[in-house]
Parts: C-alpha cells; sequence; structure tokens
C-alpha cells in the first residue's frame, strides 16, 4: 500500500483519539502498521518528529511549547468555567485571551475546534477540571463515531478494531457473559456472518434443539451450521456431542437437497479447553460433517479484514478455515487474511 503524507496524519488524529494521548513511534508502528520507513519517504530525517509536530504535538524535548500550550488550554478552560458552555472564538477575543485564534494555529497547529479535544487529552484525569471537561462534547471524525468510544480488546490492535461497527463493539464482552447476554451473543455472532456475505436464518433459543444459526453461501453452494456457547470459562468439546450430531443430521439432509454440497459444523465462544479428538471425530463418523472451533476474538479479526477489502475477502476460499477438523488458530486466521492483502 501507498502511504500519502494525507493518510498518515489522519491514522496518527484517529489512535491519539483512540489513546486518549498521544502516540509513542513504537505504539504508532504496532496499531497501524505503518511503519518508520513509510514515514521517512514522506519526511525524511526525523520522520517523527516532523510528523508529530504537524499534527500539532510536542515533541521530547519541546518543554517551552509544551509550557506555552498550558497556559492557552488553562485560559480556556477558565474561559469555558466562566461561560458555562464551550466558547465560541468571539468569547476568546472579547475576552481579550491570548495569543490569538490565528496565532494558536500558526505555533501549535491547533484549529479553534481542535481546543476542546486538546484540553480533554492533557486535563481528563485532573480532579479541578472535572466540570470543563464534563462540557466537551465527543467528536466525530469525518462523520465517523468518536474513535474513543472503540473497545479495547486484548490482542486486536486499534487499526482492526476501528472497522469494526459498533453493533459488534461488545461481542467478546458477550462470549464471556453467560448468564444474561447469551441471546445477544448469538444474535451477534449470526449477524457477523450475514456482514461477511452469508445468507444468515437466525434459530438461537427457544426454537427447539437447532444451531443456533445457518449461513449459506450460495455462490459456491456451502452451508456452515453455527453453534454460539457464551461462556465464562473456556468451553470443552465434548459436553454437547449428542445434540449437536441431532441438528446436524437434522440440517444436513435438506441443505443437500437444496443443492448445498459442503456442509460444515462452526462452535464460537469465548476460549477453548484442548480439543478433544475422539469428540470430533464421534462427530465426524456420525454426520460427515467437519467440526471447527472459533473464538469471538478472532470473528472480529476476520470481519474487520472483509470490511477493510471487500473486494477481496473471498468466500469460496473461506472453506479452508473450514476443512480441517478442531481449533481456527490465529495463524490460520493470518494466513487467511495475508492473500487478501
Amino acid at each position: 500500500m501507498k502511504y500519502t503524507k494525507d493518510y498518515i496524519i489522519t491514522e496518527y488524529k484517529k489512535l491519539k483519539d483512540h489513546i486518549s494521548k498521544s502516540p509513542s513511534l513504537t505504539i504508532f508502528i504496532k496499531e497501524t502498521g505503518i511503519h518508520k520507513r513509510h514515514l521517512e519517504k514522506i519526511y525524511g530525517s526525523n520522520c517523527w518528529t516532523k510528523l508529530v509536530s504537524e499534527c500539532g504535538d510536542e515533541p521530547q524535548g519541546f518543554s517551552k511549547e509544551k509550557s506555552e500550550i498550558n497556559e492557552i488550554l488553562i485560559q480556556w478552560g477558565n474561559l469555558t468555567r466562566k461561560t458555562g458552555k464551550i466558547p465560541a472564538g468571539a468569547d476568546w477575543r472579547f475576552s481579550n485571551c491570548r495569543p490569538s485564534i490565528e496565532g494558536i494555529k500558526a505555533s501549535h497547529n491547533l484549529n479553534w475546534t481542535d481546543l476542546p479535544y486538546k484540553f480533554l487529552e492533557l486535563y481528563s484525569d485532573k480532579e479541578e477540571w472535572s466540570d470543563v471537561t464534563a462540557l466537551i462534547p465527543s467528536r466525530s471524525i469525518n462523520g465517523l463515531p468518536d474513535f474513543k468510544s472503540i473497545p479495547k480488546i486484548e490482542r486486536l490492535t486499534f487499526e482492526i478494531l476501528k472497522f469494526i461497527p459498533p453493533i459488534l463493539h461488545d461481542l467478546v464482552d458477550y462470549s464471556v457473559n453467560n448468564e444474561d447476554k447469551y441471546r445477544e451473543f448469538e444474535k451477534s455472532v449470526n449477524l457477523v456472518f450475514q456482514m461477511l456475505g452469508f445468507e444468515v436464518t437466525d434459530y438461537g433459543q427457544g426454537t427447539g434443539r437447532n444451531p443456533d444459526g445457518v449461513a449459506k453461501e450460495n455462490q459456491h453452494r456451502y452451508a456452515i451450521l453455527i453453534d454460539a456457547k457464551s461462556r465464562k470459562d473456556n468451553y470443552k468439546i465434548g459436553t454437547d456431542d449428542r445434540k449437536f450430531i441431532e441438528y446436524i443430521k437434522t440440517f444436513s439432509e435438506p441443505l443437500r437437497k437444496q443443492g448445498y454440497t459442503n456442509i460444515y459444523f462452526l462452535v464460537v465462544s469465548s476460549g477453548f479447553e484442548p480439543v478433544s479428538s475422539s469428540a470430533i471425530k464421534n462427530i465426524k463418523v456420525e454426520t460427515q460433517v467437519s467440526t471447527t472451533l472459533l473464538t469471538s476474538r478472532l470473528l472480529l479479526k476476520l470481519l474487520s479484514s472483509k470490511i477493510q477489502t471487500p473486494r477481496l475477502f473471498d468466500l469460496k476460499k473461506f472453506q479452508e478455515l473450514l476443512i480441517e477438523d478442531g481449533e481456527i488458530t490465529e495463524k490460520k486466521i493470518d494466513k487467511f487474511i495475508a492473500k487478501h492483502k
């Protein structure tokens, strides 16, 4: 991918909003996938310092500039407290605050509309300014949701999470809450498969001994029977074998009569105990259907890839993840995603 200056600056600001502070170079590379060599092609030597400065932040060593921005923000905070609202540019000028709005832009590359969020970045953890920070609304970027609202999920980078729609932000939480969110988990898993491009029928709780969903791929004629298991602890395959076998048999025959030549069975959960090969083999012998296991975290990783590069996401090759019995590992997921970049 060829990175432009505008794209790099946008990614820097998105990440800064997501983590609520200016990122380091190490964090920037890890979370965005934009390496230092890409920055050097655009900015040359001292590339990180130049990028940080262009984005209105203070590179290390600029203590005088930091002191000046703090003075500006304290003025802004006091003015906000005085007016009881986010002040307009006219309020700043009327109160003879310094420097001018144009001077703030020239010296710190901050627009007037950026000041509330710069204030929030530096003072959100200061109790004495809580009345001011409470007045600052969430900001959208180019019509997109506030990036601070994107969930932080262990082992999923910001670069992955920023493509996940808000309606699925709680998927991983639902997968570990089996007391009152199991139905939300079932519906969310089915929604992911719908977003991946499948035709999905939601069965879920209350419909008898059925899978939670059936995902059909009509072009390449295969179907996935989905069971979403919300568990606080890792799910152990082997505890529901008889139920699985029963509804796999029930659904497989009609699906094959409809022309779906390949049928797969997939369990989605928060995590899994070491897979029992005997349990997997038992299901295969009884049904002639492959059984695979996938964590909710990796399901989101797949969806992010689909949304990021929709034209390259190949549902025909998606079957490669389902053919081999057992848990679908992160290595397999990464290999599949790498083929579509």
